[in-house]
């Protein structure tokens, strides 16, 4: 891709790069969070009176509407708002991430309401345990017998229908306008489009920093097709459901085991720095968040629920309170820190419990405010955008320094609010076409024949 700017452009975009940092990746640098996020599979939906989103776990996901072998019905969930909840503190921690200053590039606040800024990239954490529950439960109810079996193609067509238009125009313009002459640097392309630049300390944050989630949800997505197939295969086989769920979550704990046996080695044998991000965000790093998702989706598909409201608040306040308890005990700047990342995970999966579902299908009030609605609807849009909107705000001069007593809220809500109009006119003109792509397919996966002979 070429892009012939104007010399005044190129040295405007240029600026954002941070040459000073010599020796690191030079846009992955201070003002660059090490964190992002995505969101799960957005299935057909419906709007119950007040306006939230509630999707009926089989519909066009893939899962069923059938009554669990303990009775209870499967019920609703109202995900939307909470892929808000998790994009907007993803989208605050940039701003505060640009909002230091200085030659030692000190953070403008500290003690407690630092360490909980600092927490809040746990939105990412959220995200890949909701994309994790949502595309396991299909698998884990058909290994269950209590649900048909899904098509590793139908899974994987989905997935890129919803998330790749919009990940590659994102990868191609930020790359390009920051590589405004040949050659650029086609690694760094390279690596983006085929998802291995989480392998590169130099290039994981380059261009597009929140681009290192998708590639570890696309790793987790053509793992979750393989063994998700054998299950659905080989677990119903066994004659009880006793025998079948042990095969899960035995399952499950493996991928725990792998994933801080690997953490294990990155720590005390490869004794990998802070600051090699790749040995932090790459796909075994965060297995185990994604196992959490799947360990869930079993409990839900082996159909346990919090029938009443005090059980459910009492999960929520649980949840909230181990995150506000990871976020003030969480080490900062140590490679240790990589093992509260399944705490965060453990906290999310409390959230999604106590807010997303019920018994009778009921939605928080919180979960019903159509402003969160509306955000979350656009999530993924808002997470992908939100760093280069914050590099251009940044380059045109639209942001106050860094170093001032009002730069990180004033950053925060201009931030925000460009994202969410850029998001909405990408959800509109990206993401809404990339879904019409699947209306080629039928429900087999197969490529629809529009002439064949009736």
């Amino acid at each position: 891709m070429v892009l012939v700017l104007s010399r005044g452009v190129a040295v405007l975009l240029h600026a954002v790069q941070e040459p000073h940092r010599a020796g690191r990746a030079g846009q992955g640098a201070l003002r660059r969070t090490p964190l992002g996020g995505h969101t799960a599979d957005r299935c057909r939906a419906r709007r119950d009176r007040r306006g939230a989103r509630v999707i009926r776990p089989g519909k066009p996901a893939g899962t069923d509407t059938a009554v669990t072998a303990t009775g209870i019905a499967h019920g609703r969930f109202s995900v939307d708002a909470i892929r808000a909840l998790a994009a907007l503190p993803v989208l605050i921690f940039h701003a505060y991430q640009y909002s230091r200053y200085g030659p030692d590039a000190a953070w403008p606040l500290d003690g407690v309401w630092h360490r909980i800024l600092m927490a809040f990239p746990f939105g990412v954490d959220l995200f890949f345990v909701l994309s994790a529950f949502l595309l396991g439960l299909p698998y884990a109810r058909a290994a269950l017998d209590s649900g048909p079996p899904r098509r590793a193609r139908v899974v994987l067509l989905r997935r890129a229908a919803r998330l790749l238009p919009l990940y590659y125009i994102t990868v191609l313009l930020v790359w390009g306008f920051t590589n405004p002459t040949l050659p650029g640097d086609w690694r760094d392309l390279l690596l983006h489009l085929t998802f291995t630049h989480v392998y590169s300390d130099e290039k994981i944050f380059f261009s597009n920093g929140p681009a290192w989630s998708l590639a570890v949800e696309m790793h987790f997505y053509l793992l979750l097709v393989v063994i998700g197939t054998i299950a659905q295969r080989h677990v119903p086989r066994l004659e009880s459901r006793r025998a079948r769920l042990t095969a899960l979550y035995g399952g499950i704990a493996a991928l725990v085991v792998i994933s801080n046996a690997y953490r294990c080695w990155a720590v005390y044998v490869a004794d990998a720095h802070y600051e090699q991000w790749s040995y932090w965000f790459n796909p075994l790093a965060k297995l185990d968040v994604f196992a959490i998702g799947l360990a869930f989706a079993v409990l839900i598909a082996d159909g346990r629920e919090l029938r009443t409201k005090p059980a459910r608040c009492g999960v929520g306040l649980a949840g909230a309170g181990m995150i506000v308890a990871v976020a003030l005990t969480q080490p900062l700047g140590t490679p240790i820190s990589t093992w509260w990342h399944p705490l965060f995970a453990l906290a999310a999966m409390l959230l999604i419990a106590a807010s997303a579902i019920s018994d009778a299908g009921s939605v928080p009030a919180v979960l019903r405010w159509r402003p969160l609605v509306w955000t979350g609807v656009i999530s993924y849009s808002v997470y992908l955008w939100q760093e280069p909107m914050l590099r251009l705000l940044d380059s045109a001069g639209l942001l106050p320094a860094p170093g001032q007593p009002h730069t990180f809220p004033v950053a925060g809500v201009v931030l925000t609010a460009v994202s969410l109009l850029v998001a909405w006119i990408s959800y509109w003109l990206v993401e809404q076409t990339g879904l019409k792509i699947l209306a080629a397919f039928d429900r087999e996966g197969r490529k629809r024949d529009y002439y064949a002979e009736s």
